[in-house]
């Protein structure tokens, strides 16, 4: 810690100090014999403020937030998805109905436009991995992976209209598995391959800033 260093003159009165708040800012008295404290409180005060300002301008951004409500065909809430943008990485936590933890899954974006996500279960274990590539024409592609690295599925995205996107999802043979279409206030609809709606999800927050990773359809119930 760097000390203070007073003028010889100065150095030999100081016998003690003392600490006690004004205005927000902690000011430290020095008692002297020869000079007033008032004129070691005034260096003080100059400069603590200073102090803290440099403070202030090294505190982080907050991340950016969102939340989406999954929904089945009968408007019923199925889940609820937490994402957090900070920097390139998204994490994102998966609820069920009753709001207990069911999964989660952190997105790492990379050089040249590449994203790889990792799922994992509520326990922390590794479900499958997804690597997102975009493409200069505004598309991207992504593989869905299983902990063993088997191609377990596909889905690519195209914008559709002016703020919107359309995802096809195909499973490891090549074979529709369903869609869902976003539009820009971040309402997201599913259908399955037949083209029936399977369900949908509203996003809330900044979910319009944040890239959310891409997740397989979910299974309708049987």
């Amino acid at each position: 810690m760097n000390q203070v260093q007073w003028p010889k003159s100065e150095e030999r009165y100081l016998s003690g100090r003392e600490a006690d708040e004004d205005d927000g800012f902690r000011k430290v008295i020095f008692s002297s014999n020869d000079f007033g404290s008032s004129s070691v409180e005034a260096r003080m005060r100059i400069s603590l403020p200073l102090l803290a300002t440099s403070w202030i301008l090294v505190v982080p951004s907050p991340a950016q937030t969102c939340r989406e409500v999954v929904r089945d065909s009968s408007g019923r809430v199925t889940q609820t998805i937490d994402h957090q943008k900070s920097g390139t990485i998204t994490r994102s936590t998966i609820r069920d109905a009753s709001g207990r933890v069911i999964g989660t899954s952190t997105s790492q974006g990379g050089s040249g436009g590449s994203t790889r996500t990792t799922f994992r279960d509520a326990s922390g274990r590794m479900t499958g991995t997804a690597t997102t590539n975009d493409s200069s024409a505004g598309s991207s592609h992504t593989k869905f992976r299983d902990v063993s690295g088997r191609l377990t599925g596909s889905a690519t995205t195209r914008t559709n209209g002016t703020s919107g996107t359309r995802t096809d999802f195909r499973d490891a043979s090549g074979r529709s598995t369903g869609n869902q279409t976003t539009n820009g206030s971040s309402v997201t609809t599913r259908r399955d391959a037949s083209g029936r709606m399977t369900g949908s999800s509203t996003g809330s927050g900044k979910c319009q800033s944040v890239r959310k990773p891409p997740f397989p359809p979910i299974a309708s119930p049987r």
